[in-house]
This record gives structure tokens, sequence and C-alpha cells, in this order.
């Protein structure tokens, strides 16, 4: 990577894209980063639930260059495109991209073989695709082709360490929550060799099966999908503590317990209550937990009012595209953040305008962009507390929804207590 390259692709990753995220989250815990190995290529494969979040906070809290596939219809318009690349994303094709697009993906592999030679960092989505279920689903075969054919194009002299890589949210959607990255146990690409010489389709199975096992340890994981919405509504739903859902080894112990009270009745009646809910629109979390006000939340209401009045105006257009032009869920928090990394900014740059133009003294403008930078963070809990949310909407206008809903909750937080007495 040339000098100028690598400062602007520095500059964009840390300085922008890394404190933004700082910002936009409220805690980033990281476990294993420091059982990385240094001097060895890396090829990172993360769970894929929440859009570019995923990516953004694997690439941000790692050293190493990191060059990451990214789906080709996002590089168009080709200025995009030139962006992205500028950012070490390189478009991958699909089959939907027609026969003569996908075959451009050999050179695009041909680049991640010469990346790894050179010690530099590749991640692939390897479930090729986002979903906000927290499980590890089927993994494609792109990233087993990607360690096979640089290793075989050199000779099998890289030594490529996969790193399984499981990114752990204690709410998707929103902003100022807890996230979990956790790094896995390096698994040697060396160690499919044999394998591969004799059958490369099997030492492929071989691969994603052992990466994805990995995986399945690194998050929150509901192997039998038909189940989800038990495990849901059991441990997210109604975890009060929503950091609790972003520690792996809790989650899945308390899964493995569920098994035995799993039964075909309990799955139908999850599963319509989710219905229930959907249709409504309406969080279970907000019927089950409620809005809970601290002291702190006291101590601090008159920064939670600034906030919400400063920033009330700028978060519009951001809520109107989560509204009603993106119509799938997971990129809600991509939305919110990448917009408020920009719209905010510029926002508060054009009322310390006004307010200059005006006549206002300068260290009133200053202390105003100084407040709302500061501020900012705030703006997710400000609106929790001033606006109402769907449950308190519901309750109001629609009571005997809001009394069914929270009626067949009752008998899953019942469950969920039995469960956590054994």
């Amino acid at each position: 990577m040339r000098k100028i390259n690598y400062l602007w692709y520095q500059f964009w990753r840390h300085t922008i894209v890394g404190n933004g995220l700082k910002i936009f989250y409220k805690k980033m815990q990281l476990t294993g980063r420091e059982d990385l190995p240094k001097n060895k290529p890396l090829l990172f494969v993360p769970n894929h639930q929440n859009s570019f979040m995923d990516a953004f906070l694997v690439t941000t809290n790692l050293k190493q260059v990191m060059y990451f596939l990214t789906r080709a219809k996002a590089f168009n318009p080709p200025i995009m495109g030139w962006f992205l690349r500028s950012l070490n994303m390189l478009p991958v094709y699909r089959v939907r991209d027609g026969l003569s697009s996908v075959q451009k993906n050999n050179a695009i592999f041909d680049l991640c073989y010469d990346y790894l030679k050179n010690q530099e960092s590749v991640l692939v989505f390897a479930e090729a695709n986002h979903n906000l279920k927290r499980r590890i689903r089927p993994l494609s075969k792109g990233f087993t082709r990607i360690a096979f054919g640089a290793e075989e194009k050199y000779d099998w002299d890289l030594d490529i360490q996969i790193v399984p890589v499981g990114v752990n949210y204690s709410s998707h959607r929103e902003g100022r929550n807890h996230v979990h990255i956790k790094f896995g146990e390096c698994i040697p690409v060396s160690k499919f060799k044999e394998a591969y010489i004799a059958d490369e389709n099997e030492a492929s199975m071989q691969m994603k099966d052992e990466v994805s096992d990995a995986m399945k340890k690194l998050v929150c994981h509901v192997e039998d999908l038909d189940e989800y919405s038990v495990h849901k509504i059991l441990w997210e739903e109604l975890e009060a503590d929503n950091t609790t859902i972003t520690d792996p080894d809790i989650s899945n112990a308390r899964i493995q317990k569920t098994d035995a009270h799993i039964t075909p009745e309990l799955i139908e009646e999850a599963k319509e209550l989710d219905k229930l809910a959907d249709k409504h629109k309406v969080s279970l979390k907000d019927v089950a937990i409620g809005k809970q006000i601290s002291a702190k939340d006291v101590v601090l209401s008159p920064l939670y009012i600034f906030s919400f009045l400063n920033n009330i105006i700028p978060y519009q257009p951001i809520k109107y595209l989560i509204s009603n032009v993106i119509k799938d869920r997971a990129f809600d928090a991509s939305i919110k953040y990448i917009s408020g990394l920009f719209l905010l900014p510029i926002f508060y740059g054009i009322v310390a305008a006004v307010l200059a133009i005006v006549g206002v003294d300068s260290a009133f403008i200053y202390g105003y962009l100084v407040l709302s930078v500061f501020t900012a963070p705030f703006f997710t809990r400000a609106k929790e507390l001033f606006t109402k949310n769907s449950a308190q909407q519901i309750e109001k206008s629609k009571p005997a929804v809001y009394q069914e809903i929270k009626s067949q909750l009752e008998a899953f937080k019942k469950l969920r207590q039995t469960i956590l007495n054994e």
C-alpha cells in the first residue's frame, strides 16, 4: 500500500470511523485480540448480523491493514466505487449479478492472495448476507477458496491463519449500547493441506464445518431456527440487563438449558406472540421491561433536554430514511451511525454560522459547539425519556391488545425464572 493511500485509509479507519464508533456505542468490549499472531497473514471470518456495523467494528479495533470483500452493488455509482476501494473494500460479485460479473471474482481473489502473501489481513463475511437473528447461518465457500488459493499459489509457505470472530450486540438497531467483539482461536489453513490435495471439495467442507463450529462459540447461537422465537423472548425481550446477551458463554448456556423445556406448543405460542407484536408494531421488551428512570437520569436531565432539542431536527431525515425508505431493519444502526457522523456536524456548523451572523458573542458560539459535541451521545437516551415508547402508545390506543401481550409475556417470565433457578 502506497504511503499516501495508507495515510488516507488510516485517517478514515481510526480518526473518522473509529472515533465515531466510540461515540455511537456506549461500550465496546474486546476479547481475544491480544492472542492474535503477529507477522502472519490473517483471514478474519466474522458473523454478519448488522450490515456495515460488523465490518466497521472489526476493522477499527485492529492494527493490521485490512481488506474486506463487499457486495459489488455498493460500488455504484463510480465515485462511490472509488471511495470504497480507497478504504480497502473489494467488490465481490454474485450469480444474480450475471455470469460475466461473477468471473470478475477471479481477479479479486488474486488480489487477496497477494495481500495475504504480504502478511496483510483479509476479512470475509462467510455467511454471505446479513440477518439480525442471533445465530450462525450456513457458511459459503468463498473464504475457503481464498485460503486454499493463496496457499496453493505460494506453495503452502504462507501459514495463513483463519480467525473466527463473533460480534455481539446488546441491541442491533440502536446506538449507545454494548458491543462485544470476540476473537476466537486461530485455525491454520495448513491443517487441511492433506485433505485439500486429496479432495478439494471435501477439504472445503471440513474447513467450513470447523470455522462454523468455532463461530458458534463466539456468539449467542440458536441452532434450531424453529425454536428461535422462544429463545428470543426468554433471553432477549425479557432481559433487563442488555449486556448479558453479548456474553456468548452465558447466553449459550441458557439456550442449552432451555432445550429440555421446549415443546411444539411453546414454539407455537412464541411465534404467535411475535406475530402479534409485529402486527401492532410494539416491542415486547417495551412491554416487559417498561421505561426505567434512574437517579442518573434525573441528575443529567438538563443535558438530556439540551441534547433532545438540539438534535431533534437533524434526526428527522434519519428517521425518515429508516421509516419510509430502507425496509431492511439490519440497516437501521448503519444509517443512524453514518448519517449522524456527517449530518450532526453540518447542522451544528449551520447553527453556529447563524448565531455568528446575528451577532452572538464568539465565546457563546464556541460553548454551543462544545456542548453539542459533548451531549450528542445523550440523544438516544433523551428520546427514550421524552417520547412515548411502543408499549405506552399501544396501551393508550389499543388497551386490549396491550393486556393480551402482557398476559402472554407473564407465562414466559415464569418459564424464564424456572430455567434460571435450575
